[in-house]
Order: C-alpha cells, then sequence, then structure tokens
C-alpha cells in the first residue's frame, strides 16, 4: 500500500514536471470557444450559449459554432471566480485534469496487467509463483507511457475538452470495474455520474455506455442488473437535449451529431484516402508504443517493413497528389507511411491480444481501440488528433503488458520511456512556439494600431482572434467584406481566407516574420502536418524544415 502510494506522487509529481514549462502557453486553437463560453457562463449561468461570434468569417450563434457541450466552460469560470482569465491560472488548473487522467490509467493498468482486482488461479498457485519485477513495474510505465505520447501532452497543454474527458472516462471506467468485482451498488452509482460528466464534457463520453454493456455481458449473465445503472447516463444526455431544444430551438447533441456528419460526407476523400489518413493519424499521436516494440525480431522486422513499403507507395499517390505542400514531399509520404505502419502494429497487438487472452477485458481493450480509431477516422467532422485521444490508455496497457517480458532489466528498461518523453516534449514544444507566434503578433499590432482599433480588421481566428480582440480589433466578415478607405487589414500570410485582401484596394503592406520551430510542426499549413483536422494536411505533426510565421498588415487605400 505505501509503495502505491509513493507510485502515485511520483507519477503526480512527473506530470506536473512535464507540463510546468507549458503553462504560459498562449490560447490556441478552439481555446477562445470555451474561454468565451465561460464568460457568458459568469454572466448568465443558465444560458451557456446566449451569445453571437464571428468564428468563421461571418457572424453565428454559440450554439451554432460550439459542438461541444458545456461543462469544461463551467469548470473554467468556476475557476475564473477565483483565479483570473490568464494562461498561467488556466493551464495551472487544467492540470488537475491530466493527473488525474495518469493516475487513472495507472489504476486501471493495475487491473488489466494482472496485478490488482483479479484473484489468483488458486492459493498454491500465488505461493510459489515468484514475484516478477517486470510485471510489478508495468502499471506505472503504462501511466507514464500515457503521458509521454503526442497527442496527449500537447492536449494537456491546451484548456478545451479532451483531456478533463479522459480523466472522467477513465475513472468511470476504474469504478465500473471495481463495482463488478465487489458486487458494491455504490461505485456504479459513481460511475454513472462520471460518464454522466463525461458526455457533457464532450459528447465522445457517452460511447462508454456500449464499451461497458458489452464487457459487464462479457463477464457473466448475473451482471446484467447492473446495467441499470447505465440508465443514468441516458437519462441525463436526453434531458440536456430536451432542454437545450427549447432553449435554443433545436438539441446541441443531436446536432452535433449532424453537423459531424454531414461535414464529413460533403468533404470526405476516398475511402482508401480517408483511412490512409486515419491510420497516419493513429499511428503519429501514438508513436510512443513503437519504441515499446521488439523489433529486433525478424519476422516483426520483415511485416513492418513490407507493410511500410506499401503505404508509401499509397501515400505518395493517393494523398500527397492532392495535398498543398511547400516543398519536401518525401518527407509526408515517407512519414506518412511510418505513422500508419505504427497504427497497424497497434490494431495487430489489441487483436493478438484478445485472440490470446480470450476474456472480457481483452475484448473491451480491444474495442476501446478499434472504436475510437473508427470513429476518429470515419464519424468525425473530420480527423483531428484529439478525437483519438480516448485511446491511449488502452493502447499504453496493451502495450507495456505485451511487452514486459522483452524489456531489458534494470533502469534500462526506461529507456523506450526516455525515447517516448523526448520526441513527445519536441512535438508540444513545438505546438507552444506555433501558439505563441499568434499571441505574439497581436500584441504587435496592438502596439502599433492600438490607438486606432476601430479602425483595424483581421483574417484568422483561433488564438489569434482572441488576442485580437483583447485590444479591440475586429474579425472580418464575410458578409460585410468592404473595407473603407484608411482602415488596416492584418492576418498571417499562411491564413487560405488571404485570398479575400485581394479584392480590395491595398496601399501597402508591411510584412512582420516570427520564428517557429525551425524542423517540427503540429499545424502549418502547406507542411503537411494537421495536428487539429485533417483539412490542413494528412499528418498530425510532422519532422522537416518549416518556415517563419509571416504576419501582413495591408493599409487600404
Amino acid at each position: 500500500m505505501q509503495s502505491s502510494y509513493k507510485s502515485h506522487a511520483l507519477l503526480a509529481l512527473i506530470t506536473a514536471a512535464a507540463l510546468a514549462p507549458f503553462v504560459n502557453k498562449a490560447f490556441y486553437v478552439d481555446d477562445p470557444l470555451f474561454i468565451w463560453m465561460a464568460q457568458q457562463i459568469v454572466r448568465h449561468p443558465l444560458d451557456p450559449y446566449g451569445f453571437h461570434l464571428n468564428w468563421s468569417s461571418f457572424i453565428q450563434p454559440m450554439s451554432a459554432v460550439m459542438q461541444n457541450p458545456p461543462l469544461c466552460s463551467y469548470y473554467i469560470a468556476a475557476i475564473d471566480s477565483i483565479f483570473g482569465w490568464s494562461e498561467i491560472s488556466l493551464h495551472a488548473a487544467f492540470l488537475f485534469w491530466a493527473t488525474m487522467s495518469i493516475l487513472g490509467t495507472f489504476a486501471l493498468a493495475q487491473r488489466f496487467c494482472g496485478l490488482e482486482g483479479r484473484a489468483p488461479a488458486s492459493p498454491s498457485s500465488q505461493e510459489l509463483r515468484p514475484p516478477d519485477k517486470r510485471a510489478n513495474a508495468a502499471p506505472f510505465q503504462a501511466a507514464l507511457l500515457t503521458l509521454f505520447t503526442p497527442i496527449f501532452l500537447v492536449s494537456a497543454t491546451t484548456i478545451m475538452c479532451d483531456v478533463m474527458m479522459l480523466a472522467l472516462w477513465i475513472w468511470a471506467l476504474e469504478f465500473w470495474l471495481a463495482g463488478l468485482d465487489r458486487r458494491q451498488w455504490w461505485r456504479f452509482l459513481v460511475s454513472a455520474a462520471l460518464i454522466s460528466a463525461a458526455a457533457l464534457t464532450k459528447y465522445f463520453g457517452i460511447a462508454l455506455l456500449p464499451l461497458l454493456a458489452v464487457y459487464t455481458l462479457g463477464r457473466g449473465r448475473r451482471f446484467a442488473i447492473y446495467l441499470a445503472f447505465l440508465l443514468i447516463p441516458l437519462a441525463v444526455i436526453s434531458n440536456y437535449e430536451l432542454i437545450t431544444e427549447e432553449k435554443y430551438g433545436h438539441g446541441l447533441f443531436g446536432a452535433a451529431m449532424i453537423a459531424s456528419s454531414s461535414i464529413s460526407s460533403a468533404t470526405r476523400p476516398s475511402h482508401l484516402a480517408q483511412l490512409l489518413m486515419g491510420l497516419a493519424f493513429g499511428g503519429g499521436c501514438l508513436i510512443s508504443a513503437s519504441f515499446f516494440a521488439p523489433l529486433g525480431r525478424g519476422k516483426i522486422l520483415l511485416a513492418g517493413t513490407i507493410v511500410f513499403a506499401l503505404f508509401a507507395v499509397a501515400f505518395k499517390f493517393l494523398i500527397v497528389s492532392w495535398v498543398y505542400l511547400e516543398g519536401n514531399e518525401a518527407a509526408v509520404w515517407l512519414e506518412g507511411a511510418l505513422f500508419a505502419t505504427i497504427a497497424v502494429g497497434i490494431l495487430a497487438l489489441a487483436a493478438t491480444n484478445l485472440v490470446q487472452q480470450k476474456n472480457p477485458e481483452a475484448l473491451l481493450l480491444t474495442l476501446w481501440v478499434f472504436g475510437t480509431l473508427a470513429f476518429a477516422t470515419w464519424f468525425n467532422w473530420s480527423i483531428t488528433a484529439r478525437t483519438l485521444l480516448p485511446m491511449v490508455p488502452a493502447v499504453a496497457i496493451l502495450t507495456v503488458a505485451q511487452f514486459k517480458h522483452h524489456q531489458k532489466r534494470g533502469w534500462l528498461k526506461y529507456s523506450p520511456l526516455l525515447a517516448a518523453a523526448i520526441l513527445s516534449m519536441l512535438i508540444a514544444a513545438a505546438d507552444y512556439r506555433q501558439a505563441n507566434c499568434a499571441r505574439a503578433a497581436a500584441r504587435l499590432y496592438q502596439q502599433r494600431f492600438g490607438a486606432e482599433a476601430r479602425n483595424v480588421s483581421f483574417l484568422g481566428h483561433w488564438g489569434f482572434q482572441y488576442y485580437m480582440e483583447q485590444w479591440g480589433a475586429k474579425p472580418f466578415d464575410r458578409n460585410h467584406p468592404e473595407l473603407v478607405r484608411g482602415s488596416i487589414l492584418v492576418g498571417s500570410l499562411n491564413d487560405p481566407d488571404l485570398a479575400h485582401i485581394l479584392r480590395q484596394k491595398v496601399g501597402t503592406v508591411d510584412e512582420t516574420v516570427l520564428s517557429a520551430f525551425p524542423f517540427v510542426a503540429t499545424s502549418r499549413i502547406g507542411s503537411g502536418a494537421s495536428f487539429y483536422s485533417s483539412f490542413g494536411g494528412p499528418l498530425p505533426w510532422i519532422i522537416k524544415k518549416i518556415p517563419s510565421e509571416r504576419y501582413y498588415a495591408a493599409h487600404i487605400r
């Protein structure tokens, strides 16, 4: 028990140390949406979506823009009442959810790696079996592997709902499984409450219902009675749908599903190309698992080489041919092939574990991995790294449990984790730098044009919009594109909406150059990397030469 407390304390300390360098990260991607909703909640606690904004270059109601439920913004509003809206205070507050995710993974790994929560085959077998130090280290390694996976580390440096939902998801699983083991009704009640909270944080949380139903029935029909507790999250999300339909004219849960499906069907490339991108995102986001693979084994290396070669050809001719790239196409299709190969290896790992174990736990992990990847590839509005986040603990547990007997002894067994940590920290640093460039540009324009803010419009959204609006600049409106004489239009030269200014009478254009992370990118038009949406590229991140960020200020005649 004392050892377990030490493990929890050490995991919490490592998590805080890993995320501390990013605590001042600029608000980025959809962070502003969650902040603006939180500010609305402070003013009108029962009307979180009751305002309009310009997020896609035209005015829309927040209920149409925001495709996430409001619980995360309620948390941000609560934090604001104590600590304020600063980057440091909010990132520090979200460190809680990252830590709970890692500790929850540790608890699940203890169960799935066969250490706790499972009776031994017989008392005699327990006495005769010598302790396996490699097995005892497995839960700790699984928790660290979850932390040092690019998708988790980058997501944990935002204040969006993804890591919060993951923490609720993991602990809902742990309480449900403990309830089945101990036949304690209150654990099912806590699990049902956590599932409800997960679904009200991010709609994907409701996917826990079929996952737990299949697992429970797999444990035996005698457990079927406990499925009644799953009616609680169903009732919660049903009432949420009715309340939002009455307040905003349409149920927001159903609207999010419809919007996601319509956007995906209208923008999706061929089925094969979509599958390749889904695999590339999966492998790139979970590349840390590959450091544990015993590549020295001839069959694994041969199979991986063949799959890589096939994917390299497919990426070159099916993906790179229609993606906008600024040079070095080889880096895109080679890294895409590598990522897709890793994803196939992860799927094979889950399937192999199911064939070998043939138990409800193996089925749960397999459905957890395959279901999340399938949803992210085929059912989300686009392929995003954030949508793949829920599968990280399952992959970490599978990886460590399957390969623990191939690991070296002593401190060398942590060498794969060290490699995963270095790579993941580099990727998170690149994302950090990209976010901070937008903040730096907005503050530069505030210094130059703050006195005439009413004449300043800007193209570009995400964090850039947040910081520009802080000092009074207005987002460009496609429905009213005219710019009067003497006005100023600013934005990023990488913005695809730049074509709008070509129709204006531009007098002079001042260009500002900000240095990006030099050789890694998570979201850069033309690089092939687009961590937050496959619309911008087929990879979640890339290693190649990354050009500087360029911003402009156009003076209208």
